[in-house]
């Protein structure tokens, strides 16, 4: 599902690509905060506006949880029905990106 939630983060501008949203999504299902996460993140207008400034792992981890149990909820949601509008957009995404689903 790692690979499912980069393509996710990727497409809102959480990740600038693929390999980086993995490592994103990777450390958000350990609960964990990276440096990477902040130097990429720190910049991001929707981050910034949402926690305000300045970005430190304290309030940027809380924000990117939220964003990742969303992920997972709604690829949940899509796996079990993929014939909805959103997960056949998604799922193309995915391919697009060289993940099968």
């Amino acid at each position: 599902m790692d690979r499912q939630i980069a393509v996710w983060l990727l497409q809102r501008g959480y990740a600038d690509d693929l390999e980086q949203g993995i490592r994103f999504a990777e450390a958000l299902g350990k609960n964990e905060c990276t440096d990477e996460m902040l130097d990429t993140l720190g910049h991001n207008i929707d981050v910034f506006m949402t926690v305000g400034g300045p970005v430190t792992a304290e309030n940027l981890l809380p924000f990117m949880q939220d964003k990742y149990n969303m992920a997972t909820k709604l690829i949940k949601f899509w796996n079990e029905n993929p014939k909805d509008t959103n997960a056949i957009f998604f799922f193309n995404e995915c391919r697009k990106q060289g993940i099968e689903v």
